[in-house]
């Protein structure tokens, strides 16, 4: 039932028959996150991120540990645009990305709710981790020089984006 489920999405793109299939999956086993997750996960990639997310609250409520799932659900916070959902996904973010915190895509996320809500220097600061995530130094420490200027001296923050300006690989013999 899950695989004619994703079938039904991926390869029929029949949305319809697959919310019957998977609401079906959830009326089973309703304590399974990962159906919650995949029924919001097919919502949002078919333009349907407010519908999304009911179902990924329901799956971090399930599964409060996974990083991912609240990427996820911050993902769908954000694509809604709605404003007053914004604050939540930076709450979701920023615990997601104390388990997945070398995740390129929660720190993407955290500095556009970060933006969207005027606080340019820490939507610099996820960048910069962002960017070095991806292994793309010079841009991360092109958005921690950024950050640092948004912050006090010595303060947590500015000590973060300082670490970043002062990494340097290591030399590979």
């Amino acid at each position: 039932r899950y695989a004619r489920a994703v079938v039904l999405f991926r390869k029929e793109k029949n949305l319809k028959a697959f919310q019957r299939e998977i609401d079906q999956l959830i009326r089973m086993d309703p304590g399974n996150p990962y159906f919650y997750e995949l029924k919001g996960q097919f919502l949002l990639e078919a333009g349907q991120a407010s519908r999304a997310v009911p179902s990924l609250r329901n799956a971090v409520k399930l599964a409060p540990n996974s990083g991912l799932i609240r990427i996820l659900l911050a993902h769908a916070l954000l694509t809604a645009n709605q404003p007053r959902l914004i604050d939540e996904a930076v709450t979701q973010l920023r615990r997601a990305v104390v388990r997945e915190n070398t995740s390129p895509e929660g720190y993407r996320l955290l500095a556009m709710a970060y933006g969207r809500k005027g606080l340019t220097g820490q939507a610099s600061l996820a960048s910069a981790y962002q960017y070095l995530y991806q292994g793309k130094l010079k841009f991360a420490k092109e958005q921690a020089k950024r950050a640092q200027t948004k912050f006090r001296e010595g303060t947590p923050n500015w000590v973060k984006a300082d670490d970043i300006l002062k990494f340097q690989p290591p030399k590979i013999r």
